[in-house]
């Protein structure tokens, strides 16, 4: 045998998969479901334990997935215990601090609560810090109380629970993000967890129940806060909340305080309000000097107050540089149609940083029309703007969409570059299916 093939024989019994340096290992884990993850432990003797020590561990959809797939539907059921199992052996033989765990409850695999009782208390002794508990199935769980013992959390998501806060709550001092959805709160039990949380940089409270009144006076490091509340909340108190930028309320009754005091530093604001609410009795008069995003949903233009006052805001968001907005039309509010456009300012360019606009509309185009044509004039940077019209499917729409695409085509326009689009949804209930013209 000669040299050269000794030393190539000797090369090939290196063992290079067991030399890769932590940052690689930890990279090629990163990028495996929690399967493939155990199953590294047949590489190489190094690679047998390295996975029990990985400190992230998801049991997202995609792991669910998994056992669907692997099952007929007739024995679908059958993997309910054997992914109990599964998760519980995967606790049991982890080594080390585990940072991230993700639980995605596939709505067909009901998992007993003692399963989640003793995982949340095994998660509670091992410094975990971003946990996500997402409830898909038909049934609501109760939240386990081990789960204010994780004193050391930063980030928590959490959806479909009932929630009850134990009196011996000492808080989650370093919680940063906590977003809740479809959860239903034992009366204090959300404002006792606020209280709890003084870092907190984001709050998302969506579609939960239980709870008549958020407020965030104790939280004065929040940026971020989006809820949308039932018809029970009787009031949400912005008062001391005075690092927003990113803020959403969906409301349905008038109980927002504080809201015009943050709204100058504000640089993202979506709003959606019950169809017999006005604009005008919300967002009195400020400069929005910070804003930058801006998505006003069910804004009632059938009324000519509403009209200039949505214009006054326009004017006082002089940074702006996105505008969403859907129109909606009361039913109950009776008005005459106007039978000229609304005569506005076009000559101000006010709106200088304006590049997109999105508009949906319904009914009484004069006045959306006269915002049209107010954007188009006083907008010198736009780029795209997006008229969506939902007419129904009338063949006597074809008249005023021709209308609608004739104005539009003569207004004065302060960017040589805008482009106008029109978009009209059509049902043809007929064939049941939608068509975009």
């Amino acid at each position: 045998m000669t040299l050269s093939n000794k030393k190539a024989n000797c090369g090939d019994q290196i063992d290079r998969i067991s030399d890769f340096p932590s940052n690689v290992i930890d990279g090629i884990l990163e990028h495996l479901n929690i399967r493939d993850r155990a199953r590294t432990s047949i590489l190489s003797k190094k690679w047998r334990y390295i996975w029990t020590s990985f400190p992230r561990l998801e049991f997202d959809k995609e792991f669910f997935d998994l056992y669907d797939g692997d099952s007929d539907q007739e024995d679908f059921v059958d993997h309910k215990p054997n992914i109990s199992r599964f998760i519980t052996e995967v606790l049991l033989l982890h080594n080390g601090p585990i940072y991230k765990f993700t639980l995605f409850m596939h709505r067909h695999f009901n998992i007993k609560i003692e399963f989640l009782v003793k995982w949340i208390l095994f998660l509670s002794r091992k410094g975990v810090k971003h946990i996500q508990l997402v409830n898909n199935t038909y049934h609501s769980y109760r939240m386990p109380s081990h789960l204010f013992s994780c004193q050391e959390l930063t980030h928590v998501r959490i959806r479909h629970f009932n929630m009850s806060v134990p009196p011996n709550f000492r808080g989650f001092k370093s919680l940063l993000h906590l977003h809740l959805e479809q959860i239903k709160f034992e009366l204090g039990a959300l404002e006792s967890l606020i209280s709890g949380c003084p870092l907190l940089e984001e709050l998302c409270i969506l579609n939960c129940s239980g709870y008549e009144c958020v407020d965030l006076s104790a939280s004065p490091t929040l940026k971020v806060f989006h809820i949308e509340y039932n018809h029970a909340i009787k009031s949400i108190c912005l008062e001391k909340a005075n690092s927003l930028i990113d803020l959403t309320l969906i409301v349905y009754r008038d109980g927002v305080s504080g809201l015009n005091n943050i709204l100058p530093k504000v640089q993202r604001l979506t709003m959606g309000l019950d169809s017999k609410m006005l604009y005008a009795d919300v967002i009195h008069p400020t400069p929005l000097i910070c804003l930058k995003y801006l998505k006003l949903s069910t804004v009632n233009l059938e009324q000519r107050e509403e009209l200039l006052h949505i214009v006054s805001v326009l004017k006082s968001a002089s940074n702006l540089v996105e505008l969403v907005m859907e129109t909606c039309c009361d039913k109950d509010y009776k008005t005459e149609v106007p039978d000229h456009a609304e005569e506005l300012d076009c000559s101000s360019c006010c709106l200088n940083q304006l590049l997109t606009v999105n508009i949906k509309v319904k009914t009484n185009f004069k006045h959306v029309m006269s915002l049209i044509r107010f954007i188009l004039a006083n907008s010198s940077s736009l780029k795209t703007l997006t008229l969506d019209i939902d007419l129904g499917y009338k063949k006597s729409d074809v008249p005023i969409l021709f209308g609608i695409s004739r104005d539009l085509l003569w207004m004065e326009r302060a960017s040589q570059r805008a482009h106008v689009e029109v978009l009209h949804q059509r049902i043809d209930y007929d064939f049941k299916d939608y068509r975009y013209y």
